[in-house]
């Protein structure tokens, strides 16, 4: 059997926001979602990057498998190097950039740690997966927040868009408030993908979503305060 050590890697969680509701509403149009979703994961997958070791070109399916589960997609790298930490960071954020083009609301949750699996027989499981669907799915917003470890090794490889840290201490917004932790700066990562004029509304935020999941108005104030917390986010970081 392998050892814990030989386990290491980067994992990662992504849900759609309001999939359950959408389902029972309307599962044709769920399905019509799911198969948007997939086209995002595909799309993000076939990213290249430049090796921080090499400075060659590297393929990310080369170092991330990617694995889908009815809403939810589960990324993990073949180990827990630098250049493993930058292809989980790239296609995880790549993956948002697609699936905000394709108007489907996600968030994500990146952890480092033992995970085992079994390609053969669809087998997944270790506390980095627990870890990374926790950090995504207590988040109450379209965003990627990571483990402090995570966060912590970014930050000592000197990950940066621009002038910016690729991951940052923030504050978390979960149910009832809000707690520290860390994110993916996407949207200065993504700068030059959002049309909107900053300061951003909840609603610009929304936008596309409606056609899955109605007018932002008729939406439950749970629902609503994730997209108000996601433009938060955006204009703090932007602004």
């Amino acid at each position: 059997m392998p050892s814990i050590i030989e386990n290491q890697r980067f994992v990662v969680h992504i849900d759609v926001l309001g999939m359950s509701a959408l389902v029972a509403k309307d599962p044709n149009l769920a399905w019509k979602l799911l198969e948007q979703l997939v086209a995002a994961r595909n799309n993000a997958h076939k990213s290249l990057i430049t090796s921080l070791v090499t400075a060659e070109t590297v393929a990310i399916p080369r170092h991330i498998q990617a694995v889908t589960f009815s809403d939810t997609v589960v990324l993990f790298s073949i180990g827990a190097t630098l250049n493993d930490l930058l292809t989980t960071l790239v296609m995880a954020t790549e993956l948002l950039s697609k699936a905000l083009h394709l108007c489907i609301p996600i968030r994500i949750g990146i952890s480092v740690g033992t995970f085992f699996f079994n390609l053969d027989e669809s087998m997944y499981a270790g506390p980095a997966l627990i870890e990374a669907y926790h950090l995504g799915e207590t988040a109450q917003w379209i965003g990627i927040v990571t483990s402090a470890e995570v966060y912590r090794r970014a930050i000592e490889a000197g990950f940066q868009s621009g002038p910016f840290d690729v991951v940052i201490p923030t504050q978390i917004p979960i149910c009832g408030g809000t707690k520290p932790g860390y994110a993916v700066n996407w949207p200065v990562i993504l700068r030059s993908s959002i049309q909107a004029p900053i300061p951003v509304t909840a609603l610009q935020v929304y936008g596309g979503f409606a056609q899955y999941f109605g007018a932002f108005e008729k939406l439950n104030p749970k629902a609503r305060i994730k997209y108000e917390n996601t433009a938060a986010f955006m204009n703090a970081s932007l602004g």
